[in-house]
């Protein structure tokens, strides 16, 4: 009997032990699975093992929205326009990262060995073809156009980089903004709201749909030209701005290229002899804001919303 109830427990003990290995086994081969699955604005599935640690961004919006997320430590590099503060509103915590990429240059993205490459969908698929053909992973993300597209791209790269809770954080600290703004703007009546045209290099900027259009509802002004069928870099002719006859000019405050004068062309507003009649004009309201802020696809387009609504209703501020 003692033999028969000790060969039943050396057969115990060799059962467990063999589960336990194999369980051991089971862990070990689970480290080479996904552990997470993304898919990208092309419908492509991206999967990680673990969160991202080499991440370069490919645009600004992602580098303003990654440096919320993640520690300076996991980014490799920002584009090279994140130490420009006329268009980076991340240009002092960029200085923390030292790489810097422009786009097409493969080499150079890939000299970092990243683990991640994140693109904005206007980059171009032959470009994005090319570093996944090297065996790069790449999440291809859609340009935001308003700001709730911007909370959804948030949370989109905040999943990607396994940050999901900073990801809410950061949706419900741009909610809280937008709320705080409105408790100020939202008490000025809809035949009170001030008429505003923005002025690019290019031509008018803010048609329907847009980034702008949309900063505009937030904060309570009409966006002039939203109803006027106004193709994107179009010329405005000085009859189009003396029939909209707005309360406040919006110009630019900031010139990709560098070689335009933002005060000069400000000026030249203001002394246009044609313009003299207009409301904006006989009220000094030719303004700047930071462009950094007005062209952000990143949390930081809150602050445009603010500005556009300080330079419009300066008595709630």
């Amino acid at each position: 009997m003692k033999k028969g109830f000790l060969s039943s427990l050396i057969l115990l003990v060799c059962t467990v032990l063999l589960l336990c290995s194999g369980c051991g086994i089971k862990a070990e081969n689970d480290k080479s699975k996904p552990a997470y699955r993304v898919t990208d604005a092309t419908g492509t599935v991206v999967e990680f093992t673990g969160k991202p640690q080499k991440i370069v961004s490919m645009g600004t919006g992602s580098d303003e929205i990654l440096l919320a997320l993640v520690t300076p430590e996991r980014i490799a590099a920002l584009t090279y326009l994140a130490d420009d503060a006329g268009i980076s509103a991340i240009s002092d915590q960029a200085k923390a990262i030292k790489g810097r990429v422009q786009r097409n240059n493969l080499e150079s993205i890939l000299s970092y060995a990243p683990d991640l490459v994140i693109v904005p969908d206007w980059g171009g698929i032959d470009f994005v073809g090319q570093l996944r053909a090297a065996n790069v992973k790449v999440y291809v993300h859609k340009t935001p156009n308003t700001l709730e597209d911007i909370k959804a791209n948030i949370g989109e790269l905040a999943g990607l980089v396994g940050e999901q809770e900073h990801g809410q954080a950061l949706q419900q600290q741009m909610d809280d903004r937008l709320a705080a703004i409105w408790t100020k703007v939202g008490k000025i009546k809809p035949e009170q709201r001030k008429k505003i045209v923005a002025l690019s290099f290019m031509g008018p900027m803010g048609i329907k749909g847009s980034s702008f259009d949309d900063m505009c509802r937030y904060a309570n002004i009409v966006n002039a030209i939203e109803h006027l069928d106004v193709p994107k870099n179009a010329t405005f002719s000085e009859e189009q701005m003396l029939m909209l006859d707005p309360d406040i000019i919006l110009v630019p405050s900031w010139d990709y290229s560098g070689t335009k004068n933002t005060g000069e062309f400000k000026r030249q507003v203001m002394t246009n002899e044609a313009y003299q009649g207009i409301k904006a004009i006989r009220s000094h309201q030719v303004v700047q804001v930071h462009d950094k802020y007005l062209y952000s696809t990143s949390q930081y387009a809150v602050n445009a919303v603010e500005e556009l609504a300080e330079v419009s209703y300066p008595e709630l501020f």
